[in-house]
């Protein structure tokens, strides 16, 4: 699995925040790959909050905590060079009950994946 980010400020973030970013990736792709391997593609995942806890067009929200931090993830799950991939299009640190990150990952509804992932950085294979 191959990790992608389009958000600069991740490198911008603690080594705290960013370590919690991949684990939380980590974790979702474990999730992920639990669904592969009994012949259930991406696509086909339905009613797994771990998994799609939002959808925004071709994105999901993923929803984690880690060292204490609640994250909120946008990302997308693709298949690049027979390399499965999850490309970070957004995150959101979460401090308090409120679901703003909702409106702020809607930029994305109407966004093809593939069109981001070419300006995307790589952080992580695994």
């Amino acid at each position: 699995m191959e990790m992608y980010i389009c958000k600069k400020d991740y490198f911008k973030e603690s080594k705290e925040v960013q370590t919690a970013i991949v684990k939380s990736m980590n974790d979702l792709y474990k999730r992920i790959k639990m669904y592969e391997v009994q012949n259930i593609d991406f696509d086909k995942i339905y009613n797994d909050d771990n998994v799609k806890y939002d959808k925004h067009g071709r994105f999901y929200t993923y929803k984690s905590q880690k060292s204490n931090i609640q994250l909120r993830i946008l990302y997308s799950y693709m298949i690049v060079d027979n390399i499965p991939t999850i490309l970070i299009a957004d995150f959101f640190i979460k401090k308090k009950s409120k679901k703003d990150y909702i409106k702020k990952f809607d930029y994305v509804n109407d966004i093809d994946p593939y069109q981001i992932y070419a300006d995307a950085l790589f952080v992580k294979a695994i």
